[in-house]
């Protein structure tokens, strides 16, 4: 199971321009979030009760779905998407509509489709958007790459289902 470490901090390097979750001295997590999507660049911030709480829950609700080696990164970048960064603009558009209904809940993974297929973790919701972590890279259906990591803003109706419900055709 994770732990958490009290000495754990957010910090926006200039270096890489990027948000970072500073685990060591010599560990930290990278986010896809660069200065322009930021509400803030925070110091040296601490993560406090309430963020842990909150890594604690996506961890815990990625468990089995993800590859343990993976759970802490997503559930820091999760965590961050909801906490520094400015609420994305709409993009839909960009995404195939889905035929078929995919249950919504936070905290839960689905797919979004547009020139490719790529897993999404919800992070938000607004009936009827939802604002999805990119959990691997995809092409927009304007040819435009995103990569793992990004923030994006969608209709409920363009996001699918990780598995497929059997389909059974009735006979006479």
């Amino acid at each position: 199971m994770l732990s958490l470490c009290p000495d754990w901090c957010w910090q926006y390097c200039d270096e890489q321009d990027r948000l970072l979750l500073q685990l060591s001295n010599s560990h930290h997590i990278q986010t896809a979030f660069s200065a322009k999507e930021l509400l803030s660049k925070p110091e040296q911030q601490s993560l406090c009760m309430e963020q842990a709480q909150l890594l604690m829950d996506f961890a815990e609700a990625l468990e089995g779905l993800l590859p343990d080696s993976e759970l802490l990164t997503v559930a820091a970048r999760a965590v961050a998407a909801l906490n520094f960064v400015k609420a994305p603009v709409q993009k839909s558009h960009l995404f195939n509509f889905s035929s078929i209904e995919c249950s919504s809940h936070l905290m839960s993974i689905a797919k979004l489709e547009g020139l490719s297929r790529a897993k999404v973790l919800l992070v938000a919701k607004a009936d009827p958007m939802v604002d999805c972590l990119l959990l691997e890279p995809m092409e927009l259906l304007n040819g435009k790459q995103l990569s793992a990591g990004q923030l994006v803003r969608v209709q409920q109706n363009r996001l699918m289902p990780l598995q497929f419900a059997p389909l059974y055709a009735l006979t006479a």
